[in-house]
Formats: C-alpha cells, structure tokens, sequence
C-alpha cells in the first residue's frame, strides 16, 4: 500500500521540517486550503506548478432515475471542481 497524506500528515511534515511548532503548521495548512477553496467558490482556477490545476467543472442538468421509486426525475445543473495532473507529476506516478 502508498503512502497516505491527509492534513493531520501534511501538518506534522511541516512542522518537522521548517521546525514550526504543531499549531503554526496547522495554521499555514488551512490557510492553504481556505485559499484554494475560495478561489474555486468565485469560479477561479487553483494552479500549482509541477502539480496540477484545480478548475469549476458546469455540470448539466440531466434525467435520472430514483432509485428507491424508478421515478424519473430531473437532476439540477452543479458545479463541481476538477483536477488535471500536470505533466510532471504524470511523469512521476509512471517511474
């Protein structure tokens, strides 16, 4: 099994490596995070070099199916965020 990252993970490697105390670290992850979701949340675009880009992604609305009733119904239009891997990190998951 790889490697797993979450923010309690990303929290602890930024503090051991920049020697930060536990609470700072945290405090510079969410801030990361906050920045990127409202970014994303006023339609913008979150790039990364070497990374990947996080685009709002227009869903249509479409016909579906209940489930539970096999009523069809319709399905309202969203948005939702997308990712694309940069050719770096394509590159780097094939090695």
């Amino acid at each position: 099994m790889g490697k797993y990252v979450n923010k309690e993970s990303l929290t602890q490697t930024l503090s051991i490596q920049l020697n930060m105390s536990k609470k700072d670290a945290a405090y510079a992850v969410d801030l990361i995070f906050n920045e990127m979701s409202d970014a994303l949340a006023s339609d913008g675009h979150v790039d990364i070099t070497a990374f990947g880009k996080f685009e709002i992604f227009d869903r249509k609305s479409r016909m579906g199916i209940n489930p539970v009733t096999k009523e069809r119904m319709m399905i309202q239009a969203t948005k939702l965020p997308k990712f694309r891997p940069s050719q770096t990190l394509k590159n780097k998951c094939n090695k």
